[in-house]
């Protein structure tokens, strides 16, 4: 139970009922479930492995680097998933880099729907997909610059339906990335995007996915609620 011993904050459990995600007892015993940072994404039968070092993601195998993220973005975190339901791979990441209007938004005049989703270093928070696709490493889907910055990221069949799910932790443009805290989200692929399912409002400064001692998925929030 690692959050247990980050400090003495509040630290509750969510565990999926019915159709949403409800308190639960903390169980006595819980074991972490592993996010990958390998897998087979070009299908050669050699896995490839996720690194991220000061803001730099790389897929390496060996000495080999077959992508990495561009010098303008600033990755955060990123998880080797299939969000998107395709069967394949990605890597889902969280990325900062420079705040850009739609094109469209030039010619609008208030400024477009994504006026102000940034920080005041004009820095703007994204989630990313990249896979392999058509024999190269590309951007398998970008989303745009989100209303509300993402801080913490996990992957899992929360549900049990078969398939993943996102969950987050949801800051605020305004507070200092270091001292962030927010509320606890969950996101579902709807196939063209993500899809905001349900939000726990709340000062909630981490978060862990372990499995119960008797299998089920549960949710470890660490923070007070609202």
């Amino acid at each position: 139970m690692a959050l247990c011993l980050l400090s003495p904050a509040s630290l509750s459990t969510l565990e999926w009922r019915g159709q949403s995600l409800a308190w639960a007892a903390t169980p006595a015993s819980a074991a972490p479930v592993p996010q990958p940072t390998a897998a087979d994404f070009d299908g050669d039968g050699s896995p490839e492995q996720l690194s991220l070092t000061a803001g730099l993601a790389r897929v390496t195998s060996g000495d080999r680097i077959f992508w990495q993220s561009p010098a303008a973005w600033s990755v955060a975190e990123g998880l080797i998933t299939d969000l998107n339901h395709d069967g394949k791979p990605e890597l889902a990441l969280l990325v900062w880099r420079p705040y850009a209007p739609w094109p469209i938004d030039r010619f609008l005049p208030h400024g477009g729907r994504l006026r102000g989703f940034h920080d005041e270093a004009g820095a703007s928070c994204h989630l990313i997909l990249i896979g392999w696709r058509d024999g190269r490493w590309r951007e398998v889907w970008a989303g745009s610059a989100l209303a509300d910055p993402l801080l913490h990221l996990g992957a899992m069949d929360i549900d049990r339906d078969g398939i993943e799910e996102l969950i987050a932790l949801e800051g605020r443009y305004s507070a200092k990335r270091s001292t962030d805290a927010g509320n606890l989200t969950l996101w579902r692929w709807n196939g063209f995007g993500f899809s905001l399912d349900a939000r726990w409002s709340g000062r909630f400064s981490q978060f862990q996915i372990v499995r119960s001692a008797e299998g089920h998925p549960l949710v470890l929030v660490q923070g007070s609620w609202r």
